[in-house]
């Protein structure tokens, strides 16, 4: 074991100093579980065996807030620190934004401004607050019996947790990609910068289907797709969990929230439906794929009560369903403060010791409870209680292999050397750059875009989102700070110069009542000719003092108005109503209705959530020195209540139920299942042709099939387009959606380039769960293969597997 130095500064609870770098082991000669060439698992059962039940049951949880942020600086609050190590000391991580304003403890009441998380606020920066947790991370293993060091803890989707690291855009936005290949290089990125930080184990990536459009969340998830959620969660569990030189997991990963994504309402921590072909078909396959294909080290359970039973306490789901068909081996825990829901919210439980023997019988091993008023430390007084005694046993082996398998006891602190060599190098910005360009999705485009320098004096730029980075809940950023990147008006200023640059804010980015700037925002579009309206919705961190009422999306904020929050809608009609030529770019991580009146807009583009170079990218779409390449992950509604709107939606969802007396699923307005803006669907400057698609003859059972088709690129630019494969059987034993996506793969084609592609499917794989079991048919199929799920992009053509 490393043990380190701690300084004395830090003791007092203040900022400390220095660390040695030798191992110097404790108190006994070279313990079994110090020895690095026994397994995580060998080495668990003998720290294990040493153990006191306090040290066992002290592991269950951790130190969700260690770091404040005063006066622009990191806090450190010691008496509140001890309050909570003294019964949870597993890992230092992240904090939760539902503790609202006030921290409480058994003994002490703690204000968010002082105590926050083991990584402090997102903005505090990396590079000041390595020096105190290095501190923290060797007083541990200094200053315990058995030296038992803290796992850190953090929730990572597009960036570190906190600021200094290169911050890529959302989620959503890197899946709108569709390029598996740079997205890996991304987390790759993320990965290593949460490295040099001391980070062990991320809280990501999320394996939720965003299926309901008013759900404040879909922006950290991937899209409406399992097969594109499975791909991408793969490739991040994979990247994150790739191995060092000397055989340690880099960064440990957490898929989550089993399960969740169609929670009732579209809000946050609402019920959900059972029913396990749903849950398994629709919900659940992505779990399936990444488990399978990548082994993540572990799990956490989602807030919702699936089929009425909160799935902290739900054994059905953990022990039968994840542990049992699924096979899953790795660890789980809750989410924040989940366990204390069960008797706070859904009432299931009658005390605190109640909730937390419900949850460890149902298979949770940890818990995340920010406000340090862990659920799990209440089984302290059940040592004598062989079942429980049993499983916190196994509960503590499982999370102490995560930290040998992580290399926590047998690496060196991070250093700040390492630290500022790897955050914001330049291969991490290109990356950053690359996937911002490939992240956003064109429309609608008349022939306006892309646009002529030479034609482009003077631009007004309309919004109060143009001016910001919108980089989602848990992007390390603040949206109005230049130091994070540049808004899309700070880089047109950087293209064309201030004085051409006209910007009008029009009405507050967060709702408001105050139209009074309208008229404002229309002489400046007048005046430049032409305008680019920028508007969203719920900008801002998990931060508290950005946690209020007139947020409009993230998590904790579903939408039940899908059109753009205040009067966003007002200012972009007015501008319309000039006949002023006007590209709309959209801000958020929700879908929004485009009405008939948005529709007139000349050029329709989404940039989804920002990163630090979105601005940047945007520009260089709009001036066409970046080709568009992103397609839809979600599926646009075309109404406020015509949802679900998923592409895969099942055949009799989109039946009214009187044949031609019913031509429409919803009536008024009348709309059906299949949106215009469809999954998959994004426009380029060039034009692509898909011909000559082929697929193999009769495919025997258990056979592959194999689809041969060639892609030219027709226009005079280059560009990338993406190739997407659907299927679906003739017939079914339980009802199958319309299609789904099986394979997808990007090119780069130049003008006039054809390449060939071939994709191929496993048989197997065309299956589908029947009550639990995994069914394959024979018979025919349907495939379709084209560049968006809309029909008249799509080439069909039918395959016949035979017994």
């Amino acid at each position: 074991m490393v043990r380190l130095a701690v300084s004395a500064a830090l003791l007092a609870g203040i900022r400390g100093v220095s660390y040695a770098s030798a191992p110097v082991y404790g108190r006994e000669h070279s313990p079994a579980y110090l020895d690095q060439s026994l397994s995580p698992k060998e080495r668990a059962a003998d720290l294990l065996h040493r153990m006191t039940w306090e040290e066992k049951v002290g592991q269950l949880g951790g130190i969700r807030q260690t770091l404040g942020r005063i006066n622009g600086k990191p806090s450190f609050n010691r008496t509140a620190f001890d309050t909570i190590h003294n019964t949870q000391n597993g890992q230092i991580g992240t904090w939760d934004p539902y503790l609202n304003l006030i921290i409480r403890t058994d003994s002490l009441l703690m204000s968010n401004e002082n105590v926050r998380t083991g990584l402090g606020a997102q903005y505090n920066y990396a590079k000041d607050i390595l020096p105190i947790v290095n501190d923290l991370r060797a007083e541990q293993i200094n200053s315990t019996r058995l030296g038992i060091p803290y796992v850190t803890i953090t929730d990572s989707i597009n960036s570190m947790w906190v600021s200094g690291g290169s911050l890529f855009p959302g989620a959503v936005s890197m899946a709108s990609s569709w390029n598996l290949d740079l997205y890996e290089q991304a987390v790759a990125a993320i990965r290593d910068e949460n490295h040099a930080l001391g980070v062990n184990w991320v809280l990501s990536p999320e394996l939720d289907v965003a299926y309901d459009p008013r759900n404040g969340r879909n922006g950290e998830m991937f899209g409406e797709d399992t097969y594109l959620i499975s791909q991408l969660g793969t490739r991040y569990v994979k990247t994150m969990q790739e191995k060092d030189e000397n055989g340690f997991v880099k960064i440990a990963t957490t898929v989550k929230h089993w399960v969740y994504g169609r929670s009732n309402g579209g809000v946050n921590r609402a019920s959900m439906e059972g029913g396990i072909n749903h849950i398994m078909n629709d919900l659940a396959t992505p779990y399936i794929n990444v488990i399978k294909e990548a082994n993540p080290l572990s799990l956490m359970v989602s807030y919702a009560s699936v089929d009425r039973v909160p799935m902290s306490i739900n054994t059905y789901m953990i022990h039968h369903i994840l542990r049992g068909v699924l096979g899953f081996e790795g660890f789980i825990m809750s989410d924040a403060n989940a366990i204390e829901y069960t008797v706070a919210e859904s009432k299931v439980s009658k005390s605190r010791e109640d909730a937390a023997q419900k949850a460890l019988r149902a298979g949770l091993e940890h818990e995340l409870s920010p406000g340090g008023n862990g659920l799990l430390t209440t089984l302290i007084n059940y040592v004598n209680n062989t079942d429980i005694a049993d499983s916190i046993d196994k509960s503590v082996s499982a999370f102490l292999e995560i930290k040998f398998a992580t290399g926590v006891f047998d690496k060196p602190l991070p250093s700040a050397e390492t630290l500022d060599r790897t955050l914001r190098n330049d291969r991490h910005l290109d990356v950053n750059r690359n996937i911002s360009r490939e992240s956003i999705v064109l429309l609608k485009n008349d022939g306006i875009l892309p646009f002529t320098k030479s034609n482009v004096r003077k631009v007004a730029v309309v919004g109060a989102y143009a001016d910001m980075i919108n980089a989602g809940s848990y992007g390390a950023c603040n949206a109005t700070d230049s130091a994070y990147g540049n808004s899309l008006r700070r880089s047109l200023v950087r293209e064309l110069g201030d004085e051409n640059v006209l910007y009008a804010p029009g009405v507050d980015a967060l709702p408001s009542n105050d139209s009074s700037r309208i008229g404002a925002a229309v002489a400046t579009a007048q005046e430049a000719g032409l305008a680019v309206v920028v508007l969203g919705s719920g900008f801002g961190t998990v931060d508290v003092s950005e946690i209020n009422n007139r947020r409009t999306d993230g998590e904790g904020y579903a939408h039940a108005d899908l059109g753009f929050p205040g009067l966003q809608q007002q200012l972009l009609d007015a501008v319309l109503d000039t006949g002023v030529p006007t590209i709309l770019v959209m801000s958020s991580g929700q879908t929004f209705v485009l009405n008939e009146s948005t529709m007139r807009s000349n050029a329709i583009i989404h940039s989804w959530l920002s990163g630090e170079f979105t601005g940047d990218a945007l520009v260089e779409i709009l001036f066409g020195d970046v080709n568009p390449s992103g397609k839809l992950t979600v599926t646009m509604p075309q109404a406020n209540g015509a949802f679900p709107v998923a592409y895969n939606y099942l055949p009799s969802d989109d039946q009214g139920g009187f044949g031609t007396a019913t031509l429409y699923d919803w009536q008024w307005p009348q709309v059906t299942r299949y949106a215009p803006l469809r999954f998959g669907f994004g426009l380029s400057y060039t034009t692509f042709n898909i011909s000559s698609a082929m697929a193999s003859g009769p495919v025997s059972w258990g056979g592959n099939v194999t689809v041969d088709v060639q892609v030219t690129n027709s226009g005079k630019i280059a560009g990338k387009e993406v190739v997407q494969l659907y299927y679906r059987p003739e017939h079914s034993v339980i009802e199958f959606p319309v299609m789904k996506l099986i394979r997808f793969v990007k090119i780069d084609l130049a003008p006039g380039e054809t390449k060939n592609v071939s994709l191929t499917v496993s048989h197997n794989e065309l299956g589908y769960y029947v009550d639990g079991e995994w069914n394959v048919d024979s018979g025919n199929y349907t495939f379709w293969i084209g560049n968006s799920s809309r029909t008249e992009d799509l080439q069909q053509f039918n395959v016949t597997i035979s017994y």
